[in-house]
């Protein structure tokens, strides 16, 4: 056990006891780090360090393309185990960004597994709370903020690990190599209570606001944003089976949810937290001029993004680009209703298989680039995306086009190619949390508590109330009665939404997962192909073959095989 733990708990031990222990001579000692403001805040803010950007070119992947969202065309990312059903844990996979346990030799952050990033900085979090005492020429406000991160950081790492492997042992000490314990697993929500405690402290100490030249750090709003987030994943079923009931909403828990999400509702504006006009939907993902905008609430400031990291995840070879890995399936882009607010599948909906792309919700052509869309300028000529069989985009070599006949348009800057050559002008931070998300979380508490149509007490507002903002914002109707009916009716609505108005920003993988619904979700993952004869042109909609198998199992990702047979008091994961 003691080997399992120190490599789990201990993994940020190395890199932090480096830094500290260094004699004077080679740089600072423990007491000088902790004793001075400046020196302690430098090593606080290694915690935002190990945040995770999925756009970094070095992943090379989404966790989309584990889904039935997105599908990759590299075929040696982590993603080819994953969706195979397999073996995560093989020591092949140890430094993988997605699935590995083990910090990768290039550094931290995105360049290192989540969960690896994660115990280092519960390890980094831990000491920063520890030395507090330590700290002599700070104000408390200072004190105050410097804890608040830490104890959001600490919360924020943590749900990163209990969402891929599940509940896991308490983690508020920094432990060391001689530390003797024995600590076996406890379940999803006995370990995201911890998340929850941290974060009532770190609403208590963070301040509403920062200085413009803090921006990114996080706040009370950034507390209450990740909270009701983690509650919503305890109620959700998947952590709800892993906790020893019955695979289900815990109502009382989405209640606890709903608490939140109406705090945080009535003291947006004060966090300066608000939804963006649809006028300027475009503006929430990236921006020439502002990093920020009004609906982040959790993100990370990564400054202008690089021609690199576009290049590799969105833009094909014959743009002047890369790789562009990231190719939405046919299956995402079925779920953009008709500008009438029906489901393609509706008969009422207006929705003409011969002119698939016509009249569709406004976000489509917002997120998604297909065949014949016009997007580019060679000095005066229109250029259109040409995926059509023979087409520019299709005669790509596999590595360099979209497997599925669609792009991501929502992350490519207009102007980024090789004619406009307007690469690394745009802010486009990789966003944890948005102001969205939190309508999306509600209805879907308010939905099973409540049922569509009842306002909670929570908040005031009902379901459809809150998917209706969302909606409205980007031109859409409110959501047609016949889909109202019933909470089982409007669950899949809300779900629907979800996938819309999310799309690749890293929810849908793990939404499928909580809902215990991804065994039927990725059953089948489909693309475009589009035959043109002069004007004319045939869709057709096969299954990509052989693209996902996941099972029961796969709900889980396994804990490593060689770790977990040290000790029998640690679980392996079930099927694993």
């Amino acid at each position: 056990m003691k080997k399992l733990i120190i490599l789990l708990l201990g993994l940020g031990l190395f890199s932090c006891e480096r830094f500290l222990d260094r004699s004077p001579d080679q740089g600072v000692t423990e007491s000088e780090v902790f004793t001075n403001y400046e020196s302690y805040r430098a090593f606080n803010d290694q915690l935002y360090a190990y945040l995770d950007d999925y756009f970094d070119w070095r992943r090379r992947f989404d966790s989309g393309s584990f889904s039935d969202e997105t599908e990759n065309n590299s075929n040696w990312t982590v993603q080819n185990d994953m969706n195979a059903g397999g073996f995560y844990s093989k020591p092949g996979n140890a430094q993988q960004h997605e699935i590995g346990w083990e910090m990768s030799s290039h550094g931290i952050g995105s360049r290192s597994p989540v969960i690896a990033n994660g115990f280092q900085a519960i390890r980094a979090a831990n000491i920063s709370i520890e030395r507090i005492e330590m700290l002599e020429d700070a104000t408390q406000q200072q004190i105050d903020e410097l804890l608040g991160q830490a104890y959001f950081m600490r919360a924020w790492h943590y749900f990163q690990i209990i969402i891929r492997w599940g509940g896991m042992p308490e983690m508020s000490a920094s432990f060391t190599p001689d530390t003797d314990f024995n600590l076996p697993r406890r379940n999803f929500v006995e370990s995201a209570e911890d998340c929850l405690n941290d974060l009532d402290m770190a609403f208590e100490l963070l301040p509403t606001r920062w200085e413009l030249n803090q921006l990114g750090r996080v706040t009370k709003g950034s507390a209450l944003g990740l909270k009701e987030m983690i509650q919503l994943y305890m109620a959700s079923p998947l952590m709800q089976q892993h906790s020893g009931n019955s695979a289900t909403y815990n109502h009382e828990l989405l209640k606890a949810a709903m608490k939140t999400q109406g705090d945080l509702f009535r003291n947006a504006g004060e966090y300066g937290i608000a939804l963006l006009n649809g006028d300027n939907y475009r503006d929430i993902f990236y921006s020439e001029f502002e990093p920020a905008n009004s609906e982040y609430i959790f993100w990370r400031h990564t400054g202008v993004r690089s021609a690199q990291d576009l290049k590799n995840h969105f833009i094909p070879q014959s743009y002047g680009g890369g790789n562009a890995t990231t190719g939405p399936t046919q299956n995402t882009v079925d779920r953009y209703e008709m500008i009438s607010g029906l489901p393609i599948s509706d008969p009422d909906s207006g929705y003409d298989p011969s002119k698939p792309y016509e009249n569709r919700d406004p976000r489509f052509y917002n997120n998604i680039l297909y065949d014949g869309a016009p997007w580019g300028m060679n000095g005066d000529t229109q250029l259109y995306i040409e995926t059509y069989t023979g087409g520019r985009e299709d005669k790509l070599p596999i590595n360099q086009r979209s497997l599925t006949g669609y792009f991501v348009k929502k992350y490519w800057p207009e102007g980024s190619n090789r004619w406009e050559n307007r690469y690394g002008m745009h802010f486009m931070p990789w966003v944890y949390i948005r102001y969205a998300q939190v309508y999306l979380d509600f209805a879907e508490a308010a939905n099973e508590v409540y049922g569509p149509t009842a306002a909670a007490p929570e908040t005031g507002i009902s379901a459809v109330q809150a998917i209706n903002i969302i909606r409205n914002r980007v031109g859409m109707p409110d959501v047609n009665s016949k889909y109202t009916s019933s909470k089982e009716a409007f669950r899949d609505r809300i779900r629907n939404e979800r996938a819309v108005e999310l799309c690749f920003e890293g929810h849908r993988w793990f939404d499928s997962r909580r809902w215990k619904t991804a065994v039927q979700d990725y059953r089948t993952v489909r693309k475009v192909v589009i035959t043109k004869n002069g004007d004319d042109a045939t869709y057709e909609y096969p299954e990509i073959p052989n693209a996902r198998n996941f099972a029961e199992r796969n709900y889980w990702y396994p804990i490593p095989l060689e770790e977990v047979s040290k000790n029998e008091n640690f679980t392996q994961n079930p099927g694993w």
